[in-house]
Parts: structure tokens; sequence; C-alpha cells
């Protein structure tokens, strides 16, 4: 996977005791990232691939790399089809 990952620019954030709160730029209500959610917004402070996001989240929390492959692209898509992410240009 190549494809490279950002915070949207439009999006106010607030991180909590045990969650980052992020409100794209469209939607009125806020939507709370926890555990590994808020881990993977951590991540995303710089641009960042599908795959180097795995990898590091699996390190992170001692998972197979293929269980959270698994579990992380259906979250990229639904952040970037909210507008919480946008994908970076440029090369991986």
């Amino acid at each position: 996977m190549s494809e490279r990952w950002r915070r949207g620019s439009a999006v106010l954030w607030r991180r909590s005791l045990d969650a980052v709160l992020v409100l794209p730029a469209a939607v009125d209500d806020p939507l709370s990232l926890g555990g590994t959610g808020a881990g993977l917004w951590d991540l995303l402070a710089v641009p960042t691939s599908t795959d180097e996001l795995v990898d590091a989240l699996a390190g992170q929390y001692g998972v197979d790399r293929r269980t959270v492959e698994i579990d992380v692209v259906p979250v990229l898509s639904e952040l970037e089809s909210i507008g919480v992410i946008e994908e970076a240009s440029g090369p991986v």
C-alpha cells in the first residue's frame, strides 16, 4: 500500500485523558478516538504511509501485522470519508 496519510488540515482536535476528540469542518458532533485510535492519531502528526502505520501499531501493541492491517485499513477509509484525515502528496 502506498497511500500516505496525514491529519486533515481543517480538523479541530483535542486530547483528553484517554482519547483524542476530533471535529472535522462539516460535522456537528466530535468523534472520539480512544485506545489504538489515539495511537493512530499520534502517528498521523506527520505524513505516514499505510504500511508504516500498520507496522508501528503492530509493534506498539504487540499484535500480528496482518491483524492490525485488517483493522486499520477500514478505519483509515472511514476517517478519510468524514474529512478527519487526508491523503498526503509525495513519494512514500
